[in-house]
């Protein structure tokens, strides 16, 4: 009688064991791709990162200027840009609002490296004197 009682649950029980190991694999996976965000304030800092680790970049910027921030020729290749967009205020038609500019960088090899973006005009041709935001990254 103790072994039809086992059989009767034990699909239910898998099921359950199933759900628990797939639980677990997604929160492991959601740590490792959580990541790190660093700001403006970071500037000239250093971050550590995982193989496989997000990082989020935000530095505020004002595109009515004419003025982003663009990542630097030579800049680090640990890291793959796998998104970037803008966040702010609504600008209820007002020109010259200030927005951040996000960009979402994947580790992908390891090493040691600098991150580097300048904050220019699109049509102009970068200047040693640009604003800089540079960031150094290890990836383990």
């Amino acid at each position: 009688m103790m072994q039809a009682r086992l059989r009767r649950y034990s699909p239910l029980a898998l099921s359950l064991s199933a759900l628990a190991m797939l639980f677990l694999a997604c929160a492991a996976l959601s740590a490792l791709e959580a990541g790190k965000t660093v700001t403006d304030k970071d500037n000239g800092t250093a971050v550590h990162l995982k193989t496989g680790e997000m990082l989020e970049v935000r530095l505020g910027s004002n595109p009515s200027t004419g003025f982003a921030w663009y990542i630097m020729k030579g800049s680090t290749t640990l890291l793959k840009l796998t998104s970037q967009s803008q966040a702010g205020p609504p600008n209820n038609g007002m020109v010259g609002q200030p927005v951040v500019q996000i960009f979402n960088f994947k580790a992908v090899d390891k090493g040691s490296d600098d991150l580097m973006l300048h904050y220019v005009r699109s049509w102009e041709a970068p200047k040693p004197d640009d604003k800089q935001f540079i960031l150094h990254v290890t990836v383990e």
